[in-house]
């Protein structure tokens, strides 16, 4: 019997249901967060689990997969959040998180695809490198916006907070999908890039 090459069509698809599923995922889990503890006057959750999700995606599938579960698990949180402005801060504080190190891949280690990414040193440097990333967008994102909702909220109280809380959720962020995608092997049997 001759080995069979999976099609293309086929292999997209399974992109698509691994990005919808941990998209669906991200949703569900996200009410976890209510109750949760929570940074003063802002009403954020220290650990949201939306982001792991689709970091996870990532990590199995590849840029692709984990940009379609983003921006469909950001679409969706819109119909549950009330401030409406909260979707579209996890998906700002996520991207980097994603980009940083597929970039990471695609320079260093390209010939290994996202296997690369399971050795700690390749995970944690372009990691580190996003955390920073993410708190130069997320600090500006926040001085623009938190003065509309909270007026009174001091700049050098508002950057403490989001410095804080990113740091508290980039933290969570990183480890937890590492640790559930490679030393638990569902990368190696479900990678796709």
């Amino acid at each position: 019997m001759e080995a069979s090459r999976v099609s293309e069509s086929s292999e997209k698809a399974k992109r698509i249901v691994v990005a919808a599923l941990l998209a669906a995922l991200s949703v569900a889990a996200a009410p976890i967060a209510t109750y949760l503890p929570r940074i003063g006057g802002w009403g954020i959750a220290f650990f949201d689990p939306v982001s792991i999700f689709w970091i996870s995606a990532f990590l199995i599938g590849g840029i692709w997969v984990g940009m379609i579960s983003t921006v469909a698990g950001t679409f969706v949180l819109f119909f549950t959040d009330p401030t409406g402005i909260g979707p579209v801060f996890k998906f700002l504080a996520t991207i980097p998180m994603i980009v940083i190190p597929w970039l990471a891949v695609r320079i260093f280690g390209r010939e290994m695809g996202g296997s690369y990414l399971s050795a700690r040193l390749n995970y944690a440097f372009p990691m580190s490198i996003a955390y920073v990333v993410r708190q130069l967008i997320m600090i500006p994102a926040n001085l623009a916006i938190v003065p509309l909702f909270l007026p009174l909220m001091p700049p050098d109280q508002i950057i403490a907070y989001t410095f804080l809380l990113n740091t508290i959720q980039s933290f969570w962020d990183a480890l937890v999908p590492y640790v559930v995608v490679f030393p638990s092997m569902v990368f190696r049997h479900f990678k796709m890039w």
